[in-house]
């Protein structure tokens, strides 16, 4: 299996040699020319494919999950800029040409510690207390009250009651029944049922499947599978 992964590399980066003495293209406007991917039982997978203006990538996994790889393309002065990354525990780690390299850390240094300053206490007056004073108590005289003579009672006098005679009941005169008049009801209107529009129900177009010349092979396992494409 090692040797079939190896030869559809090496394939790819023979591809890729011919196609990097090309013109720079934009990379929108570039063909794959070869693609290859495979997946083992183990876990392990690789990809690999190179484009028409020069761009190759390649990356494969271990079974611990690390992945190590490269890629690399033509800049618009035609040199080719190639970089190689790992990845896994300690991170990402990549190094190449046009990688810009982080300046070095300066060492930190000692922070200023002030001294510690004498804070007095807060200045409080004296307070003054004054000396306690006895008073005198004074102690008012007590008098007597007399009591009011009492008013006599005066006779009332007393009318002698005039006789009322009782009103007599004199019935009021009832007004005439009124004539309720008669209620008719207004018709209701109801307007004419419009009949609804018909809709055309609108179908997607089906896609138009762009398959580029070339050749394609395909090989699945039980535990995985192994997938090529060349341009023709």
């Amino acid at each position: 299996m090692d040797t079939v992964y190896a030869l559809l590399f090496s394939t790819i980066a023979l591809i890729s040699c011919q196609s990097a003495n090309s013109q720079y293209q934009p990379p929108q406007q570039a063909a794959i020319l070869s693609d290859a991917r495979y997946l083992a039982g183990d876990g392990t997978f690789g990809a690999a494919y190179s484009q028409e203006d020069g761009v190759e990538f390649k990356e494969e996994s271990d079974v611990y999950g690390n992945r190590r790889g490269s890629y690399s393309y033509v800049d618009p002065t035609g040199q080719r800029r190639t970089v190689t990354y790992t990845a896994g525990k300690n991170g990402f780690q990549a190094t190449g040409d046009g990688i810009p390299v982080p300046p070095p850390q300066v060492p930190p240094q000692p922070e200023y510690v002030p001294l510690p300053q004498y804070n007095p206490p807060d200045y409080q007056p004296p307070r003054y207390n004054p000396p306690p004073h006895s008073y005198q108590r004074y102690n008012q005289p007590s008098y007597e009250v007399q009591p009011e003579p009492e008013p006599q009672p005066q006779p009332q006098f007393s009318p002698r009651l005039a006789y009322q005679p009782q009103p007599q009941y004199q019935p009021r005169p009832q007004p005439p029944p009124e004539i309720q008049p008669q209620f008719n009801p207004r018709p209701q209107y109801q307007p004419a049922a419009r009949p609804l529009p018909q809709y055309n129900a609108i179908t997607t177009p089906p896609p138009r499947r762009f398959y580029p010349p070339g050749k394609l092979d395909f090989n699945r396992t039980p535990d995985g599978y192994s997938y090529t494409f060349s341009k023709s």
